[in-house]
């Protein structure tokens, strides 16, 4: 009799592989951000307070998603969930193939988010699960950032060529096809729960702490990744040689993605997190001078490097905070929620007619800030820790 998949180690390697697949099917649009808000300005004509706007529709999708999930997952199959979810995201990209010209496709990639919120959820848990969540997230991250290399490389010629009816269509059939992944995904999380060495139950105030520098960390990561393409443009009217950018830059960020696959915790959580935050505001204050083309190579490759070494320290140390599984599955949906409004604040400042100059300096602002309680609660578990392997 063969054994259900349900029941077999989350880290086996088909459960693993699929819970990557899965990860990338949910950020297909997002990876590619930049390209896709460029997109909507100059295939459908729309400003860019409204092409962040959209943007922002779906990110809300994503968000509101998360926290369905997380409330539901503990109750219903997760196959049942992810099936459903991938389902919705293909209709979704449909209905915006078919809304293209309308003011309706707000709705449609807020339907598309939602199937992708899903989907991100239940693939970061089953990561989440793990034994070694750092090295799995970092190869998770080396998928997604080849796919998304490749994906703003081409976006201009495939606007030329299929245009973003087009694009729409193409991720329709990718996420149509990832149905077949499901089989190879726990029903719950229930039998897979191991806690890990360096996970410690900390007090609510400081969990609170961790899961609130998470959300600020996002809300300034959401503004700069869905802007870089546009800023670009400011500095270069030039799309081909900003894709050329955002492709080597994606390039680069997987040279950050893989650090935490050789280091995992031999480094701590601390001093790359510290690395991260204070790296990146350095990196985007470069933009507020009169930067040129080669200074933004340099600002979006140490952006995205740092990013994606950072998020699986990030993503670890706040699920090391308690020993329910649960932190893990809310700095998700805080993520998403961060990634989801920061498009909608960068809106608000270009609609009152600002500047991309303010839209860089709230980023900046909101990374240095988002280290404050993050540094709190990570302060507060290394001490616990310490006390705790000082009284073995």
């Amino acid at each position: 009799m063969t054994q259900d998949s349900s029941n077999q180690s989350v880290d086996k390697f088909a459960t693993l592989l699929s819970g990557i697949v899965l990860g990338t099917i949910g950020v297909l649009s997002f990876i590619v951000q930049p390209g896709l808000v460029q997109g909507f300005v100059t295939e459908s004509g729309l400003s860019e307070a409204d092409a962040n706007q959209l943007a922002f529709m779906e990110m809300l999708g994503v968000a509101i998603a998360t926290y369905i999930t997380a409330l539901f997952a503990p109750r219903v199959s997760w196959r049942l969930i992810l099936s459903i979810a991938l389902i919705v995201a293909v209709l979704g990209n449909l209905l915006s193939l078919a809304l293209i010209s309308s003011p309706s496709i707000g709705y449609a990639r807020f339907i598309t988010g939602l199937g992708e919120g899903a989907i991100i959820s239940l693939s970061f848990s089953v990561i989440g699960l793990t034994q070694r969540i750092e090295k799995n997230l970092a190869l998770y991250l080396v998928l997604l950032l080849t796919y998304g290399a490749l994906g703003l490389w081409a976006m201009p010629v495939a606007f030329d060529v299929i245009g973003l009816q087009g694009i729409f269509l193409f991720w329709a059939i990718l996420t149509a096809l990832s149905l077949l992944t499901v089989r190879h995904i726990p029903t719950s999380s229930h039998d897979h729960i191991q806690h890990r060495e360096s996970a410690r139950q900390m007090s609510l105030k400081l969990r609170v702490y961790g899961l609130t520098g998470v959300l600020l960390f996002n809300l300034a990561v959401g503004i700069a990744w869905a802007n870089l393409f546009l800023i670009g443009m400011e500095i270069l009217p030039d799309e081909q040689k900003i894709a050329n950018a955002l492709l080597l830059c994606q390039f680069v960020a997987i040279g950050g993605a893989v650090i935490p696959v050789f280091l995992e915790e031999k480094s701590g959580v601390i001093s790359p997190i510290a690395i991260t935050i204070f790296g990146i505001s350095a990196f985007i204050g470069l933009l507020l001078g009169n930067p040129t083309y080669v200074t933004y190579v340099w600002v979006v490759c140490g952006f995205n490097f740092l990013w994606n070494m950072g998020m699986p320290y990030i993503l670890s140390a706040v699920g090391n905070m308690d020993l329910s599984g649960s932190m893990i599955t809310i700095a998700i949906a805080l993520q998403m929620t961060g990634l989801g409004f920061g498009p909608l604040l960068a809106a608000a400042i270009l609609g009152q007619q600002g500047t991309f100059r303010e839209v860089e300096l709230l980023t900046v602002g909101l990374f240095i800030v988002s280290a404050i309680p993050l540094f709190i609660a990570l302060w507060a578990h290394k001490r616990t820790m310490a006390i705790k392997e000082q009284a073995l």
